[in-house]
């Protein structure tokens, strides 16, 4: 029992420091399981011994799993094939991620404590004890609550249900027939704010499925320009770039994003991993879908970047990096909804950083100036490019430097940043019109969270699925305000960022030229958060973040904060 012993009292160590949370039942089951096997009771000690830890290892860890809040334990194991993907370095690095140096020095230290204790006390009673005291700790707040709910139903008289007020004071003040006016004002309000508040008391279960109800009868109004579009559409999207990833980079105040026209501070990628966030954007102008149903066919309304083919736009796209991890290539040329020309390959310009995979990724700088000079040549149609980075991306290393990506993740950043820059800067040079939206696709998850380790996604928390999405419009005669970007406060995701487009497209020349963002802007369709990666979801809901795994109940993560970019 030694090692067994050393298991439960880490767990104690852990439980009073405020790390995990013990399930005594759990542990009470599998400490009298070991107790029972007790190979000194076997005539076979030996085989008993090596039995039991093949039969115990496995359930022991589980339970530690769960007990830390790695919740997707099981969600992990779907990514295991991922692995086999990776470079060396990213894989040592993740490891040194995982286990630190005083992880082995302490697990040592306790060995040895233990070893020397156990000669002088029967270390399993104690731990049998300490479990039970747990139980009873856990149980005492439940025992009181369900005596003073007894001993309060012995005394309450029965209770008179609540008169309905009949003559509200906007009755008394506006009369009956503005009255109904003002009724049929709000019932129509409360319909175009998009918000599932009727199942707020329900609990998160009845929200989510009332969120996606209402998210399934979305339905957008068509691109109509009022001539041939005469500027491109261009769509940046990045992956690994959250606002608590550029808080922790120190770029939140970065010229790129203090210069934009517009910033969509509250902005829900709906996934945390990149293929997922792709075909979301792509299908904007729908409602947001359940994770299960993204990769079944979607109806051609839905397909962003084909409803702009329809419209006058020739599509054109753009990857710096080969596309071949998970066929993401594939997956993004599918949801364009037709041929979507590539004009300059990743190995076309020089190297940016180094894969994950040990692949080649290009510079972003490079690989948009390329693209843009050919793009100038053309003579045809106005574009809509769509653009794809994954220079950010967690495991990427920076070429001739010993720095690993944690480390490299905030001057890849700052680089990708000026990259924007001087790209805008030569769009701006070209005297040519263009629409440039960055729509990052998920967060890094840089600093980790409880449950989840640096780096890994398999939660998608706030802190990975707020993205900062901000844009600029580019045109000769046109000069941004120099009172910053306008803000886009509320709660969204890509159906607002699609009715903008709309907005966008409604326009004449002249109101492009001197756009009034604040009115472009105001009312976009609000989304709740809810966010899904796999069969893990997180939600807010009665002002605080949810989470559900697959087998467990629907756990409070916090409560709600707004990541906005001044924080």
């Amino acid at each position: 029992m030694l090692l067994w012993n050393l298991y439960f009292l880490i767990k104690f160590g852990l439980h009073f420091a405020g790390q995990l949370t013990i399930s005594p039942l759990w542990n009470l089951g599998l400490f009298a399981l070991l107790i029972a096997t007790n190979p000194a009771a076997y005539q076979n000690k030996q085989l008993m011994k090596v039995l039991r830890y093949l039969v115990f290892t496995g359930p022991a860890i589980a339970l530690l799993l769960h007990e830390l809040g790695l919740v997707v334990s099981l969600a992990l194991v779907d990514q295991i094939k991922a692995l086999f993907g990776f470079s060396p370095d990213y894989l040592w690095e993740l490891l040194k991620r995982t286990i630190q140096p005083w992880m082995l020095w302490g697990a040592l230290l306790g060995f040895m404590i233990v070893r020397v204790l156990d000669r002088y006390i029967r270390i399993s009673s104690w731990v049998g004890f300490g479990l039970v005291c747990i139980l009873g700790i856990q149980a005492l707040p439940f025992i009181q609550e369900q005596t003073q709910t007894n001993n309060t139903a012995t005394v309450l008289e029965p209770q008179i249900q609540a008169r309905e007020n009949l003559s509200p004071a906007e009755l008394l003040a506006l009369g009956q027939v503005d009255f109904q006016k003002l009724r049929v004002a709000r019932d129509q309000e409360s319909q175009t704010k998009l918000r599932d508040n009727a199942y707020e008391g329900a609990g998160p279960g009845a929200v989510l499925a009332g969120f996606f109800e209402r998210q399934r009868t979305i339905a957008l109004a068509p691109f109509a320009p009022q001539a041939s579009p005469d500027f491109d559409v261009i769509v940046l999207q990045i992956c690994s770039l959250s606002w608590a990833d550029l808080q922790y980079a120190k770029q939140s105040q970065h010229p790129a994003i203090r210069q934009a026209d517009f910033v969509f501070e509250n902005f829900n990628s709906a996934t945390s991993y990149s293929g997922p966030a792709a075909i979301r954007l792509l299908r904007g102008k729908c409602g947001q879908t359940p994770h299960d149903a993204l990769y079944s066919p979607a109806n051609n309304s839905c397909m962003l970047f084909e409803q702009l083919r329809n419209v006058g736009f020739e599509v054109e796209m753009g990857l710096n990096h080969d596309g071949r991890f998970q066929d993401f290539s594939k997956l993004v040329k599918t949801n364009l909804g037709g041929r979507a020309t590539e004009l300059v390959a990743h190995d076309e310009v020089p190297a940016g950083v180094q894969a994950f995979d040990g692949s080649r990724v290009g510079r972003d700088g490079d690989y948009l100036r390329a693209w843009w000079n050919k793009r100038v040549q053309q003579s045809g149609p106005a574009v809509a490019y769509y653009y794809n980075s994954i220079t950010l991306h967690d495991g990427n290393r920076l070429p001739n430097s010993n720095l690993n990506s944690l480390n490299s993740y905030p001057l890849r950043l700052e680089r990708m940043l000026n990259d924007i820059q001087s790209v805008l800067g030569e769009i701006r040079r070209s005297e040519r019109k263009a629409l440039v939206v960055v729509v990052p696709e998920h967060g890094a998850g840089l600093t980790g969270e409880f449950g989840q380790l640096v780096g890994l996604r398999e939660l998608p928390t706030p802190a990975i699925t707020k993205v900062p999405v901000f844009g600029y419009w580019i045109a000769p005669g046109y000069t941004p305000a120099n009172t910053g970007p306008v803000a886009v406060k509320q709660s969204v995701s890509y159906t607002a960022l699609s009715e903008l487009l709309v907005r966008w497209l409604a326009q004449t020349s002249d109101q492009q030229i001197k756009p009034s963002w604040p009115v472009l802007l105001s009312d976009l369709p609000a989304t709740r958060l809810v966010s899904q990666q796999g069969n893990i979801t997180v939600m807010e809901s009665q002002g605080s973040y949810w989470i559900k795994a697959p087998g467990a109940a629907w756990k409070i993560l916090g409560p709600v904060q707004t990541m906005a970019a001044s924080n």
